[in-house]
């Protein structure tokens, strides 16, 4: 009897802890391990999209100053311009040939074309004469001395870009990322901009060259017309 009470104090003791005892369902941690893979998969994941998309910010925005600014002198730079031509009827003032603001060569060679020339002041052979043809003539001559200086300086201005335009050529497709592409394109574009300007100056001087032209013609029949009325009294 005392046995059989033993026996079943000890069932009642351990029984408690026996049913403690931790089950491993394999099914549910097959599942749980996938799970977990696939979580890190997707944060890895998330991870490379992050970084792409800080690069691709980085790429299209910012400053890029530094790959474009070399393209800022293609048209112009640091010779002649058009920009620079004083207004033709300021070249000469006081028996004097003032160019203003232009530099280069295009005033030196200018001055000489006119001295090498060596053209009288006037028509007249007087001083402050009233006589219409001396006008016409002074306005010829400071046409084709502000025409000189603008082919001049053309010349040379044309020479420079073409060595500029081609130093950027080489430059092209150097940049580091797709912002300093489009900061060099649109740099290229301003400078395209500006030589356009510089060719319409160039064809302003045309102009005002055939505007001397048709002004001494002008002149000419009206003077011949006075002198024929002159004659008719």
């Amino acid at each position: 009897m005392k046995k059989l009470v033993l026996i079943v104090s000890l069932l009642s003791i351990t029984s408690p802890a026996l049913a403690q005892v931790p089950v491993i369902d394999n099914a549910n941690l097959k599942v749980a391990e996938k799970t977990s893979r696939t979580t890190d998969e997707i944060l890895e994941t998330n991870k490379q999209v992050l970084k792409t998309a800080e690069e691709t910010l980085k790429a299209v925005t910012g400053n890029r100053a530094g790959e474009a600014s070399p393209m800022q002198k293609l048209a112009v730079g640091d010779g002649f311009s058009v920009s620079q031509m004083p207004p033709l009827d300021s070249l000469v003032s006081s028996e004097t040939v003032n160019f203003g603001a232009m530099k280069g060569d295009a005033a030196q060679v200018a001055t000489r074309l006119l001295n090498g020339l060596q053209l009288v002041k006037n028509l007249s052979g007087k001083n402050n004469s009233g006589y219409s043809g001396d006008k016409s003539y002074e306005e010829l001559v400071k046409t084709v001395l502000g025409v000189a200086a603008l082919v001049a300086g053309s010349h040379q201005a044309v020479q420079n870009r073409r060595v500029a335009f081609e130093r950027a050529g080489a430059s092209i497709g150097q940049s580091q990322d797709i912002k300093g592409s489009i900061d060099q394109n649109t740099q290229l574009q301003v400078q395209a901009g500006m030589t356009i300007n510089e060719l319409i100056g160039v064809m302003n001087g045309a102009v005002s060259s055939l505007q001397a032209d048709n002004q001494r013609r002008l002149t000419d029949m009206s003077n011949s017309k006075k002198a024929l009325s002159y004659q008719d009294e």
